[in-house]
């Protein structure tokens, strides 16, 4: 097992793969703090923004939709991830540990 874990850490697709995947989950993270982050300072700043009502003749106002926009976009960037996860970097790890458990067998046939 020790072997595959080599032959992994030596591959540079594994590195490029793991540089790939964690430039995009930061990106993301940083989409969804940063709007979570704005929200907060216009609530804290200037809560008047928010509090205007949608119409004339409604209680709601449009802190309501902005905080539900925010809810849907974590949803919706959490299904891009998982999306991007299963159709590109789960294929891409599995070559790559294919390739390791091929070099593990081409140099020592009777490892499992």
């Amino acid at each position: 097992m020790e072997q595959l874990y080599r032959h992994i850490i030596a591959n540079p697709e594994f590195h490029a793969l793991r540089k790939r995947r964690s430039r995009f989950s930061w990106m993301l993270l940083s989409i969804v703090l940063g709007s979570y982050y704005a929200f907060i300072f216009v609530v804290a700043l200037k809560p008047s923004a928010l509090a205007v009502p949608l119409h004339s003749g409604t209680v709601i106002t449009w802190g309501i939709p902005v905080g539900l926009s925010i809810i849907l976009l974590c949803l919706a960037l959490t299904a891009f991830f998982v999306s991007r996860a299963n159709n590109t970097f789960d294929p891409a790890t599995r070559s790559i540990i294919d390739a390791a458990e091929r070099a593990c067998l081409e140099t020592d046939p009777n490892v499992d």
